[in-house]
């Protein structure tokens, strides 16, 4: 039986992810030990961090328990969906600690806080059916929201109860629960067991009850992460300043790079031969002599720190003509599910949660705005006489002050959102190169440059 310590990363891991996709929250939770850890950059005090904790609870709270009928009806639906003292984290256990670039918050690893987590994710996945429900349904939205409704239910047996006064819109949820589980290559052989349907002949409902259990497998929820690593990195294509958990996220990986002595500039997005999406991340260094290409040992050292092969050379299987003088053209290819965990798990291991001032449209007001910071402790920085040449030629732009920065990225839907979460859950990406676990898909986008000013917290699209 799979190590549970192990079991309880990949749920933090998830917890991460269904948080930054749904841009809900932005959050680098790990574990050490037998606590729960959230890292702060040192320049945002207790107060502020404590602050920061109260905005996101509120985020959740509004995103998984909604908010139309006020903050004492949000706390209700908390305590009949979670547990509520220890939702997300028991907080009378907190515990602060600095060193010389964080503030560190950590809780311990509670039972109901582990439920917790587990209840998070079974509300996502009841949500994405739900809402997949409602856009496909042909009686329109009314229909099936005034005929579908939450229920209480005993933890100690379920996950989750969902109520339904339309057979046949119970008929749909169990038929796309069945399709969502049997799309992952590690969810339970006896998947159908964990519903628990009780139907009431005289009032013609039904009661579908998520069983304990469905999370409790290692291999299934890194299955659950992976592809939703993969959504948020296939995301990145999206136009600068219509999700901000993206538009952070984005700078981060260059800022990896930034932080390992790399001075990327901008990114570059090509496709695959037979692909239409542009999924292949290349980036940009600025060197003496112009821009360029990572060189292959760039690409080794960066892959290298990351524990694996996140960078590999795409020379000649992308629809575009790359000019790469012999060196090769090193990318991250984003529809890879592989891939593309290693690299969210490379962020959050080594971010700091900081905070930014943003101008508020309507009042003329600062808000307090949050992203993640790469902390240069934790990566550590490829010595400069492996390194190319490089010299700045760039414009400083600040993308987290006013926006004075350009969009060049055209418009279209960016796979997030209500339609996103069919990405998250049901994409079935293909192999095509002969790399390791080298995946694709099958949606489109249009080609995309981001820019990226070399000494600035920033990415301009």
């Amino acid at each position: 039986m799979p190590n549970k310590s192990k079991i309880n990363q990949e749920l933090v891991k998830a917890f991460n992810s269904v948080l930054l996709f749904g841009n809900t929250a932005i959050t680098n939770l790990t574990i050490e030990k037998d606590h729960l850890v959230l890292s702060f950059d040192k320049n945002m005090n207790i107060d502020r961090c404590e602050e920061y904790l109260r905005n996101m609870r509120e985020s959740i709270v509004r995103k998984f328990c909604g908010d139309e009928g006020g903050k004492a009806a949000a706390e209700e639906a908390v305590n009949d969906l979670f547990y509520k003292d220890s939702f997300p984290f028991n907080f009378d256990q907190k515990k602060w600690t600095t060193d010389s670039s964080r503030h560190r918050f950590s809780v311990p690893i509670e039972k109901e806080v582990v439920c917790n987590l587990k209840y998070l994710l079974a509300n996502e996945l009841i949500r994405f059916i739900i809402e997949s429900i409602i856009d496909d349904h042909p009686k329109g939205p009314d229909y099936v929201e005034n005929n579908v409704y939450d229920l209480g239910f005993d933890r100690k047996y379920y996950l989750y109860c969902k109520g339904f006064d339309k057979q046949e819109l119970k008929e749909s949820f169990v038929k796309l629960f069945s399709s969502i589980m049997e799309s992952y290559e590690n969810s339970p052989k006896n998947f159908k067991d964990f519903l628990k349907q009780e139907y009431f002949p005289k009032d013609e409902k039904t009661y579908v009850y998520l069983k304990k259990g469905v999370f409790d497998g290692l291999k299934f929820v890194k299955d659950i992460v992976k592809r939703r690593a993969s959504s948020i990195c296939r995301s990145f294509d999206t136009p600068k300043g219509e999700i901000e958990a993206i538009d952070m996220l984005k700078f981060a990986v260059v800022d990896l790079f930034r932080k390992a002595n790399i001075s990327v500039v901008e990114t570059e997005r090509a496709s695959y031969s037979d692909s239409d999406e542009d999924s292949v991340l290349i980036p940009i260094v600025s060197g003496s002599n112009g821009d360029r290409y990572l060189t292959k040992e760039e690409a080794k050292y960066v892959n290298n720190i990351s524990g694996m092969v996140i960078l590999n050379n795409v020379e000649g299987h992308v629809s575009q003509k790359l000019k790469s003088d012999n060196q090769g053209v090193y990318a991250i290819d984003c529809a890879n599910q592989d891939i593309a965990y290693c690299v969210m798990d490379k962020i959050t291991e080594s971010s700091l949660i900081s905070e930014y001032k943003v101008k508020n449209k309507k009042t003329g007001k600062d808000e307090i705005k949050y992203k993640l910071s790469i902390d240069p402790a934790c990566v550590p920085a490829m010595k400069p006489q492996t390194l190319a040449s490089n010299a700045s030629k760039f414009l400083s732009h600040d993308y987290y002050g006013e926006d004075k920065g350009r969009d060049d990225a055209s418009a279209k839907d960016s796979g997030v959102g209500t339609s996103s979460a069919r990405s998250s859950f049901n994409d079935k990406p293909r192999p095509i190169l002969d790399q390791p676990s080298v995946l694709q898909s099958e949606q489109c986008s249009t080609k995309k440059r981001t820019s990226v000013g070399k000494n600035t917290s920033c990415c301009i699209l």
